[in-house]
């Protein structure tokens, strides 16, 4: 009898052991993630065009879009491509903050479709450009602006500072929606200014610096 209840005892813990092994397992296999967003940008009456960072796949790719009182607007995909989507809302109001969802889209080499969210903003129209996103790479020291719309340049010039520091070191790049810099280190969590100057709205002759700031 004595023999039994150890077998049952040896039993019970054996089951208990390969249970938690294989709980182990599984929790260690790595989770298909969502694609991340790269950046969103408003390019002209109500399309929206969503950068990935990765090469993506979609499939039946549906898009809800709510502003931050919850009223839904209806969205129309116009394009996709290997790493953007781009679709249209209809009856927008400008100078509104809206949020938006994507679904069935999945990064290449992954199994799993997954719903991506993010928020944009339909500016104002004005002559003056606007910064969409400021985004601070800290392994590469380099700081991105984003503008609403196209723009041009003419000597171009970018400050960041704090406590009256100043922290550019050079332009990297421009093109027509944005300009790039290379920094000294930010320190994460701190808010810096910025000026941006030497800039024009698309279509506009004069131009005019561009102030803010950014939290890195």
């Amino acid at each position: 009898m004595k023999q039994k209840r150890c077998r049952e005892r040896f039993v019970k813990w054996l089951v208990l052991f390969c249970m938690m092994m294989l709980l182990s397992v599984m929790c260690a296999l790595p989770v298909a993630a969502a694609p991340k967003v790269k950046k969103t940008e408003c390019e002209k009456k109500g399309i929206i065009e969503v950068d990935f960072r990765t090469d993506v796949t979609f499939k039946k790719p549906h898009v809800t879009v709510k502003d931050t009182s919850g009223k839904t607007y209806k969205a129309v995909i116009v394009e996709l491509d290997d790493d953007d989507l781009t679709f249209r809302v209809k009856n927008y109001r400008a100078g509104k903050k809206y949020s938006f969802k994507i679904s069935g889209v999945r990064a290449v080499g992954e199994t799993d479709y997954h719903t991506v969210k993010g928020t944009f903003r339909i500016p104002k129209k004005t002559s003056k450009p606007a910064i969409e996103e400021v985004s601070y790479d800290a392994e590469d020291r380099e700081v991105e602006f984003d503008f609403t719309s196209r723009v041009r340049w003419k000597d171009a010039k970018v400050t960041i500072s704090c406590g009256g520091k100043q922290f550019v070191q050079r332009i990297t790049e421009k093109d027509h929606d944005g300009i790039e810099v290379s920094v000294k280190a930010l320190t994460k969590g701190k808010k810096y200014t910025y000026k941006i100057s030497g800039v024009a709205k698309s279509g506009q002759k004069k131009y005019v610096t561009v102030k803010g700031s950014f939290t890195a």
